[in-house]
């Protein structure tokens, strides 16, 4: 991909994200986390297995872009959730707050390569991986993922889309059989079309169509908001 293809790309997209926030009223979106469609997906009609917190698991995919809880940039503060003076990615909360209300194991999806904490040089890595649809190296994967009946797997929204990142675990694992269910935390674009995704994706998984979405503005609410959401799904 030339330079002038990647300028052009950002323009467009740009664009595009400006015109969302003209229309929906939506404040403070950046490119990293804004998106198309906000709504949960229908999916197939699939009865998933009840949620046995022993054979559950949480794997997420966070970058949080500082691990400084002091004077953060407003990119900084999007990406991120303090938490007694720690700072935790927004994905990461919620993926904790998952575990602990249902008592499951967390795994961190991360890549092989450092990923840099500028948010611009991050935004370009993400476009890149994504147009050239790579699936950047894992830097572990999980060894008794058998042991599992129900994932939990959440990421941030980047470019419309689940980061490429989290494309390289579900390959890299058997879903044969398991039940799926998805959290993401996005700028104002909700699942963003990715339920859809992972189900053609794992087509030998239950992919439970209810997934959770919280905005980086309310991550203040996200106890109250994932109570609930678990009534639903377990």
């Amino acid at each position: 991909m030339t330079n002038t293809t990647r300028t052009r790309t950002r323009r467009d997209f740009l664009a595009l994200s400006a015109a969302a926030l003209a229309g929906a009223g939506i404040a403070g979106c950046s490119t990293l986390g804004i998106g198309g469609d906000s709504s949960t997906a229908s999916g197939p009609a699939k009865a998933p297995k009840p949620i046995n917190k022993a054979r559950t698991l949480v794997a997420y995919f966070s970058m949080p872009e500082t691990d400084e809880p002091d004077g953060m940039t407003e990119d900084e503060a999007n990406s991120t959730h303090v938490v007694d003076g720690k700072v935790l990615g927004n994905t990461q909360y919620v993926a904790q707050i998952i575990g602990q209300r249902t008592g499951s194991e967390l795994f961190r999806v991360e890549t092989a390569e450092k990923l840099p904490r500028n948010h611009g040089a991050l935004e370009d890595l993400a476009l890149e991986w994504q147009e050239a649809d790579e699936r950047p190296k894992l830097k572990s994967k999980i060894r008794n993922f058998t042991d599992y009946d129900t994932i939990f797997i959440g990421y941030p929204i980047w470019w419309y889309a689940m980061p490429m990142p989290v494309h390289t675990f579900l390959e890299e694992h058997d879903f044969k059989g398991k039940t799926v269910i998805l959290f993401t935390t996005h700028g104002g674009n909700g699942l963003s079309g990715t339920v859809e995704t992972v189900t053609e994706k794992l087509s030998d998984a239950t992919v439970v169509s209810n997934g959770f979405t919280i905005s980086r503005d309310d991550m203040d609410d996200t106890e109250g908001q994932v109570r609930e959401w678990l009534r639903s799904v377990g």
